[in-house]
């Protein structure tokens, strides 16, 4: 966003992903065919605080989100802010409502992105399961990239073994989605999302 849209208060551009959130639910077969792995209805997105947000137009927008993805019912809905200027909008529906939990998060990366604040979102990511859910698998959507990338933690083999990951898991995974979704061609930006919901 340039300088004069910024005195007008013109919205920044969508980032160029944006809406490539919705081809999910229609990719999520082949990775079960192919790896196992099934939703299990915790996702979230993740974006940069905006300094003085929490009064002005930013803050604005994540109480528009607020209202509307009201908790209730099947869904539960929280946020979370870090010290290190990261914030999480967190939805969670029935694993079999995977639909419902991807175009929650959709809108709330369009809300965000309407508001002007498109360039803040860092990614969404949604959760997956094989098994027992020892083994997890996220799904990462980067919105800035217009990409998807798989992140696997390894279940910990104890306290100072909990963030390794599963690289054959997540090339396997890349290579279930690779007809369905764009996938992020460059693994060094498949960046660990520690933080993400339910880890």
């Amino acid at each position: 966003m340039g300088i004069v849209d910024a005195l007008l208060g013109r919205p920044a551009p969508a980032p160029p992903g944006a809406g490539l959130l919705l081809a999910l639910p229609a990719a999520a077969p082949a990775l079960e065919a192919a790896t196992g792995f099934v939703p299990t209805g915790e996702g979230g997105v993740c974006h940069r605080l905006v300094e003085g947000g929490a009064f002005g137009a930013f803050g604005r927008a994540r109480r528009e989100v607020a209202r509307l993805l009201p908790a209730g019912g099947t869904r539960r809905t929280e946020t979370a802010d870090d010290p290190h200027g990261w914030g999480w909008t967190r939805v969670t529906r029935p694993p079999g409502d995977f639909g419902g939990l991807v175009a929650d998060l959709h809108l709330v990366e369009a809300t965000l992105a309407a508001a002007g604040y498109g360039r803040y979102l860092l990614c969404s990511v949604a959760r997956f399961r094989r098994g027992e859910g020892l083994q997890r698998l996220l799904l990462v959507h980067a919105p800035v990239r217009g990409a998807f990338y798989p992140f696997a933690p390894r279940p910990p083999d104890g306290p100072e073994d909990s963030r390794r990951r599963n690289n054959l898991v997540e090339t396997r995974a890349r290579d279930a989605l690779a007809e369905h979704l764009p996938m992020e061609p460059d693994t060094a930006r498949w960046f660990p999302v520690w933080d993400a919901p339910g880890l």
